[in-house]
This record gives C-alpha cells, sequence and structure tokens, in this order.
C-alpha cells in the first residue's frame, strides 16, 4: 500500500477519467472499496436496528402504565440517531458505488463511458 501513490483527493480516478494506476492496481482498489462497502452495509443495518429499539422504546413510553416523558424522549433520541446513521451509510454506499464503478471503468480503459458519449 505504500508504494501506490492515490491523487490528493484520495479517489483513484479524477474527474477526467485519468489514473496513474494500472489496471490491476484498479481491480485491487476496486475490490478494497467493494469490501468496505459491505462494512457500511452492516453498519447501515446496524441503525435500523437502533432505530428499532427507539421506536419500541417510543411505543412502551407513549402507550405503557402511565405516559413516561423520560422515555418517550429517550426513545425518540435514539430513532432520530438510528436513523440518522442508517441515512448517512446509505449515500455513502451509494457514492461508493459510484466511485467503483468509475475505478472499474478506468480499469477497462474507459470504453463504456465512451460508448455513452457516443449515443
Amino acid at each position: 500500500m505504500k508504494d501506490q501513490k492515490l491523487p490528493a483527493n484520495d479517489s483513484a480516478v479524477d474527474s477526467a477519467g485519468r489514473t496513474g494506476l494500472s489496471a490491476g492496481q484498479l481491480m485491487q482498489e476496486a475490490k478494497r472499496q467493494s469490501q468496505a462497502l459491505k462494512m457500511i452495509g452492516r453498519w447501515r443495518t446496524i441503525g435500523f436496528v437502533v432505530a428499532a429499539v427507539g421506536a419500541v422504546l417510543l411505543y412502551n413510553g407513549l402507550t405503557g402504565a402511565g405516559r413516561s416523558i423520560p422515555l418517550i424522549a429517550f426513545g425518540t433520541v435514539v430513532v432520530a440517531v438510528g436513523m440518522a446513521a442508517a441515512i448517512l451509510c446509505d449515500m455513502g454506499i451509494r457514492n461508493g458505488r459510484r466511485n467503483v464503478e468509475k475505478i472499474l471503468d478506468a480499469a477497462q480503459g474507459g470504453s463504456s463511458q465512451r460508448a455513452s458519449e457516443d449515443a
């Protein structure tokens, strides 16, 4: 990893689709980023689970034996934190998939980009 020089913006492909890495290095980078996307997907799932637990707490605070204001407040905060985490992870996954597509396109010589420009 030390011998690889990535551009300053931590992306393997610049805005013009050029790269200083070989096709093999780009394929390795795409594989590493795909693995990272799987891990982010797990974190997104955890975010949804946290939000679901918060929803249960919120529901229990609203309908339990008498209203529990602290439980309602805590459940609301847990739902908000869980959903925010899940949404941020989802945005990261979408952007990461686009980046992997760009890396794979650059590794293949940009043939799919040229085909779409010709259309």
